[in-house]
């Protein structure tokens, strides 16, 4: 109860800016899924002790002695949330500083830096290689593009050495080193690191040339405001770990593997369907290939012992590219349009509740129990809203008569469901949006088409010539968002 309680405080105190994701995102990883899996076998849960917050600054200015340190109430929030609430997510980020700790604190030593700085990429990212920030920042030390190409790393739509933790680190390096020449403090060295040197100059204009970064970080932007009290609560809980009881996880972030180099390129959702490997996998071995493919003859990493089944499987490997290419291909044409099928051969539909509707007559109207409307649509009760969509599975026989209804009742600008009488004797009944019914003009005709993962309007739009956005919302009565299975109908020249 206490650390939801942390939790929300800090959610709304550093509001829009979700202070957490950059634990979120290192958990998503392959490396650290695995390792948390093995560790909840070895280990059973333990009790959790509480943080021990007292003299707080003391303890930082010992743990970082020549660099800047601040204590505030959030910097103690945050020991608390990560040493309580995350405490497993913080045991994963602390065994990955031991697996990158040689090379970062090598690197700053030999540009003559504080080797304290190593702490750095433990607040950025929480040491993982993969992570993208909200500002644009990626990779080990959340390098933003400009920096980036300023310091010689290649990003482009295949290839993002950012997320190389060997050259991040001495990119991101040498451009602490430049940042020191320029301001010749590390307060302000630090900060325009890590919010950016406009963010500094913004900061240091509100607060009068101030050099105290607590004073300095509440004037920068959202998404980059949480990182200094972050990077204080994780040098603490980094440097002060055996005596709060935190013992690091296991973390391999690189595991052995095979190096393959193909003439063509390869594509990793087909590479790992053949290879049956999880796509997450292989992600992590190659982690500075952010395209869909590995382009032709660049080193693509695979498991170690995967090379040889590369080998045997190739033409595999090839076909499934190509089937994943030509289906890709043909869900863009006009016109491909699949049922969604239930198990028991019932098509669904999707009813939009009107006025005067309750579940029990919609029931009776598709001879379908109460009971199976509430588990298709996951209702707790009977309790429906006007302009709602319920989801029916229905007889093919059913769904072709309910969409010739619609059609019917389009031709005559009438409601969007069905508009006959009823089983129980009801009248049509005036549509949802009175005020702007589905209309058409005279002779104006409609395929089918069946909304597929992916799919948005616009994109359906496209694929039909004279079609926009706005005429499917028309003609189908709906609103912007749509579902996979929903079918529309798409309007078509007479």
């Amino acid at each position: 109860m206490r650390a939801f309680a942390i939790i929300s405080v800090l959610t709304t105190a550093c509001a829009p800016a979700q202070p957490l994701w950059r634990l979120d995102s290192l958990v998503a990883t392959w490396p650290v899924r695995s390792a948390q899996e093995a560790d909840r076998r070895q280990h059973a849960p333990g009790v959790v002790r509480a943080m021990d917050t007292r003299g707080l600054f003391a303890k930082l200015r010992t743990a970082q002695p020549g660099l800047p340190v601040f204590a505030d109430s959030l910097v103690a929030r945050y020991v608390d949330v990560l040493g309580e609430a995350r405490r497993d997510d913080l045991r994963a980020a602390l065994g990955l500083v031991h697996a990158y700790d040689a090379l970062i604190e090598g690197e700053l030593v030999q540009q003559g830096l504080p080797k304290e700085l190593k702490r750095l990429p433990l607040a950025l990212s929480c040491m993982n290689t993969l992570a993208e920030g909200p500002e644009g920042g990626a990779g080990l030390w959340m390098l933003t593009y400009p920096v980036a190409l300023r310091y010689g790393l290649r990003v482009n739509g295949e290839v993002d050495e950012r997320l190389d933790p060997r050259l991040s680190t001495m990119a991101a390096v040498r451009y602490l080193k430049d940042l020191f020449a320029q301001h010749g403090d590390w307060s302000r060295t630090i900060m325009a690191f890590t919010c950016g040197p406009a963010n500094l100059q913004r900061a240091i204009g509100r607060t009068h040339a101030t050099a105290e970064l607590h004073e300095l970080y509440p004037h920068v932007t959202a998404g980059v405001r949480d990182a200094l009290p972050f990077w204080m609560a994780m040098c603490y809980l980094a440097s002060h770990q055996e005596q709060l009881g935190i013992a690091p996880m296991t973390v391999t972030p690189m595991e052995p593997a095979d190096t393959l180099r193909s003439p063509q390129a390869v594509r990793f959702d087909a590479l790992a369907m053949t290879l049956g490997l999880p796509l997450h996998r292989l992600r992590a071995l190659n982690p500075t290939l952010c395209g869909a493919e590995a382009p032709a003859y660049h080193a693509l990493l695979v498991p170690k012992g995967e090379g040889v089944r590369y080998s045997a499987l190739s033409d595999s490997i090839a076909h499934v590219q190509q089937a994943l290419v030509e289906r890709a291909r043909t869900a863009s044409e006009p016109g491909a349009d699949a049922i969604a099928q239930g198990p028991s051969g019932r098509e669904a539909i999707y009813y939009r509740v009107r006025s005067g509707d309750f579940l029990g007559r919609i029931a009776q109207r598709f001879n379908v129990k109460v009971s199976q409307i509430r588990t298709w649509n996951r209702m707790r009760g009977d309790h429906i809203d006007v302009g709602e969509e319920l989801v029916i599975w229905v007889t093919p026989a059913q769904r072709a008569r309910f969409e010739k209804q619609q059609e019917r009742s389009d031709d005559a600008d009438g409601p969007v469901n069905d508009a006959s009488p009823k089983p129980d004797g009801a009248t049509a009944e005036v549509p949802v949006d009175a005020e702007h019914p589905p209309s058409r003009s005279a002779g104006e005709r409609f395929t089918w088409y069946t909304v597929r993962k992916g799919d948005s309007l616009y994109g359906i739009a496209k694929r039909y010539p004279g079609v926009d956005a706005d005429s499917l919302m028309r003609v189908n009565g709906i609103g912007p968002g749509i579902r996979p299975g929903q079918r529309i109908k798409v309007p078509t020249k007479p």
